[in-house]
């Protein structure tokens, strides 16, 4: 039975699932440097795949840590139906499943960036 569940997850990882996961993360990370660019709150987008993080700090100059910004947007995500976890003191990690498509990311991009706009108020 083990090996009946192992083989048929390869058979599925195979039939596409990996690449598209790395396609939808590429598309992810493009959007997330994008917000970096708009936010200043953000000091770093880094990943691979479709686990991404997310540094925060108060200045991109000395790179002083924000944990308590890091706080605020993950508890406002999870208001608005978005659940992330925090990472390390101040980055937030996305980490959505394989088969996410274009119109969820959008969803958590979108509310991503309107939690950090709340948050920073």
């Amino acid at each position: 039975m083990a090996i009946a569940a192992a083989l048929a997850t390869f058979e599925i990882l195979e039939n596409g699932v990996m690449a598209h996961g790395a396609q939808i993360g590429d598309y992810i990370l493009t959007r997330l440097r994008e917000m970096k660019e708009r936010q200043t709150s953000i000091a770093d987008v880094r990943g691979l795949g479709l686990m991404i993080g997310i540094e925060f700090v108060k200045d991109r100059t000395t790179l002083e840590p924000w944990p308590a910004l890091r706080d605020k947007i993950v508890v406002e995500c999870f208001n608005r139906g978005l659940i992330l976890q925090g990472a390390g003191e101040t980055s937030i990690r996305f980490s959505p499943p394989l088969i996410i498509d274009r119109d969820q990311a959008d969803f958590a991009l979108e509310t991503f960036e309107a939690a950090i706009r709340s948050s920073l108020k």
